[in-house]
């Protein structure tokens, strides 16, 4: 494998991406359809060059451990035992009726029972990366239908493991080695998922803090990125998917209390090798041998986006959730992905399927994934038809019902956020404090916030820089925010970012030096302090209070030399 053919690669594919991205942008659709379509159009540009498809696979996995990591980080233990009753009631009605609604279809159609079967089994799984990054895109990861979507691509993810080990068995395998290998990889699955808990409740945290005293954000960044594609990796090893072991190894983050920092240093890395992901499902298709297969792919197409989509939210109606939430969740799982390639590229290798019903099933995967977007718009409008139904199968409210109360606690708002707890923002804290007014402490030393936390200090670990921190602080409905860092390039970045999450936002920020006093005003902060001037200015108090001057003189010389000094140009330095 050349190493110009790797950069080659890389540099078409994200070029067409950009491209073909700001032109969905600009159409007003997630940019995932122009890396789809970017995907596709490579696919046939570059046939017959000879590219090696281990290139794309490669960016490609690294892609899903990384959009399936940071995804998971959004998650947390907590919330997935919440959900362990809807994973399995949920799960295996939406996987069953699926399964025997899709069989009976493609049995209609002529198709042998060993190729419905596995056609059955391909449309019942959806894509955990497209329906996670989707419900991400539109802002909906914090919204009712998220649990009940959630806990149905985990299923579907687990699921998977049976699935494939039942294949074999539609081509005349032996049923004791069928049924012996089922076994072996469902005893797998338990152990790695037992092994991926104790690992996100005792080591992990442990391991993360004790890089994090270090203070190296590339050694901290080197660390998450080992535990994304190291547990991604070792799923597989055991049995399970890649996507599915990138997912828990960012719920074993979220436990920990550098959950936000560690999401803030994975999206860039998830933003550029998801790109590559997506692409590659478009480089897989062949629209030459789709037209002859035209008529399977648009049946398999339907059962995807129609028959489960509505089956789906059928079943989170009859989970107890509304029926507004149940077609939003049906809509999301409308589609098939990555985990269907698997299936059908098993069933090819045994001899179920041939070229013609796989390509059919990739052009159905990609037409999902394409119509996913255009699917959710049109069930909004359609609610009115749609609804009617899912209310005869709906009942009350009781798997779910810790979601009314899970945020009993009253959101930030109107707080103080400190970044940097030394000195000065110690003294900040201590004044609020004693005055009740609400804080939160945002520091890179991950002793002194364990310590804050166990005094009831809301504190987060992180780079005051970090968006994702100081989302996490709630910056957008704070009321006056406190840079208190010594570095002063962090400084001027965390007051330009939070400017733009918070526009009305009062900021207080500290300058060392003079020249990063017009910088900082530059950048967006209401009010600048320089500790050394500052100082001055109070031995200027106290020398001419010895003189005999009143406090209000003095207090008017003082004010008026601050106002001069720092409406000077910071060009000088001190």
């Amino acid at each position: 494998m050349e190493r110009e053919a790797i950069f080659l690669v890389f540099l078409i594919v994200v070029a067409a991406a950009v491209l073909l991205g700001l032109v969905s942008a600009r159409l007003r659709q997630p940019v995932i359809m122009g890396y789809l379509v970017a995907g596709l159009l490579l696919g046939r540009l570059l046939e017959g060059r000879h590219i090696d498809p281990a290139i794309i696979q490669a960016f490609a996995d690294f892609g899903v451990s990384f959009l399936m990591f940071s995804l998971g980080v959004h998650f947390s233990f907590r919330e997935l035992i919440e959900l362990r009753r809807i994973v399995i009631r949920g799960g295996l009605l939406q996987i069953g009726l699926t399964l025997m609604v899709a069989f009976l279809i493609f049995r209609a159609l002529g198709l042998t029972t060993a190729q419905a079967f596995v056609l059955a089994e391909l449309s019942a799984i959806s894509s955990s990366v497209i329906g996670f990054t989707l419900m991400e895109l539109r802002g909906t990861l914090n919204q009712p239908a998220a649990r009940p979507t959630a806990a149905i691509l985990l299923a579907q993810d687990i699921a998977v493991v049976p699935l494939v080990a039942i294949i074999p068995a539609l081509v005349g395998s032996d049923l004791v080695d069928v049924v012996l290998g089922l076994g072996k990889s469902i005893a797998l699955a338990v152990v790695a998922l037992l092994t991926i808990a104790v690992l996100g409740i005792r080591i992990v945290p442990w391991l993360l803090f004790q890089i994090a005293r270090v203070g190296s954000r590339e050694l901290f960044l080197l660390a998450v990125v080992l535990l994304a594609i190291g547990t991604a990796v070792g799923s597989e090893w055991a049995g399970l998917s890649f996507a599915l072991g990138a997912f828990l190894a960012g719920i074993v983050v979220s436990e920990s209390e550098f959950s936000y920092q560690v999401l803030g240093g994975i999206l860039p890395l998830r933003d550029v090798f998801g790109v590559m992901f997506f692409a590659a499902l478009g480089l897989l298709a062949d629209p030459i041998a789709l037209l002859r297969s035209w008529p399977i792919a648009l049946a398999i197409l339907i059962v995807v986006t129609v028959i489960k989509g509505f089956l789906a939210a059928g079943v989170v109606a009859f989970l107890g959730y509304s029926p507004s939430v149940a077609i939003r969740s049906g809509a999301f799982l409308a589609q098939i992905g990555e985990f269907s390639f698997v299936l059908g590229l098993l069933g090819l290798q045994v001899g179920i399927l041939d070229h013609t019903l796989y390509n059919a099933m990739i052009g159905a995967a990609i037409a999902s994934l394409l119509l996913n977007t255009f699917l959710l718009t049109l069930t909004e409008r359609a609610r009115w038809l749609l609804e009617p139904p899912l209310r005869l199968v709906g009942r009350p409210a009781a798997l779910h019902e810790i979601d009314s109360g899970a945020s009993s606690s009253s959101p930030l708002r109107g707080h103080v956020v400190i970044a940097g707890y030394g000195r000065s923002g110690r003294e900040v804290g201590r004044v609020l404090q004693r005055r009740r007014f609400r804080f939160v402490v945002i520091d890179r030393d991950p002793v002194l916030v364990r310590d804050l936390r166990r005094l009831g200090i809301q504190a987060i670990y992180g780079d005051v820089a970090n968006e994702q921190v100081l989302l996490a602080a709630h910056i957008t409905t704070a009321r006056v925010f406190v840079v208190a860092v010594p570095d002063a390039f962090a400084a001027e970045a965390a007051v330009r970012l939070a400017r733009t999450l918070n526009p009305t936002l009062d900021i207080i920020a500290r300058a060392d030096r003079r020249a990063f006093v017009a910088r900082l005003v530059e950048a967006g902060a209401t009010e600048v302090v320089h500790p050394s001037f500052e100082a001055g200015l109070e031995m200027v108090r106290h020398t001419l209070h010895r003189f005999g001057m009143s406090m209000q003189e003095i207090q008017a010389i003082v004010a008026a030399r601050r106002i001069d000094y720092y409406e000077e140009q910071g060009h000088l330095t001190e």
